[in-house]
């Protein structure tokens, strides 16, 4: 009971910015508005991308190891005139392209959902982050604190 209260008093809070929020299988989901041209964010999604050797490296040598490790990759996806920056983890990885399945929850976009496979081309990544489950260390997630900020 406290949960929920919890979680109706978020919403309610989050609700009066203008902000999007939902409940999905009891984890709660925010939208974040930025202008296509922020320069924070522009700025994030170059260095995710100096370093996605890095991510890649990690993934060719502990991919399959998916009790300790968990990869994940953000990217744009797009219906129509709709955008939404969302995450997948990441299944393998060849010729510049990443096989991922769907991880996030979308507020606009009809195409695309929970679980599905899909492609995402190494150039469209704008934020990856590894997850070592065994020491709870992250690498990456260059964005996170700084749409935190924006919520």
């Amino acid at each position: 009971m406290k949960n929920l209260l919890f979680i109706l008093l978020l919403l309610v809070i989050t609700g009066a910015y203008g902000q999007q929020t939902k409940v999905e299988n009891n984890v709660l989901y925010k939208s974040v508005s930025l202008p296509k041209d922020d320069a924070r964010f522009l700025a994030l999604k170059r260095t995710a991308q100096k370093y996605l050797p890095q991510f890649i490296d990690s993934l060719q040598k502990h991919g399959r190891d998916t009790e300790g490790y968990r990869f994940v990759v953000k990217s744009d996806f797009v219906e129509g005139s709709n955008h939404e920056h969302m995450w997948s983890e990441v299944i393998g990885y060849s010729n510049g392209i990443f096989r991922a399945i769907f991880i996030d929850s979308p507020f606009t976009l009809k195409n695309i959902k929970l679980g599905d496979k899909i492609s995402i081309n190494q150039a469209d990544v704008e934020d990856w982050a590894v997850h070592d489950l065994r020491t709870k260390k992250i690498t990456g997630e260059f964005s996170e604190k700084y749409l935190n900020t924006k919520q």
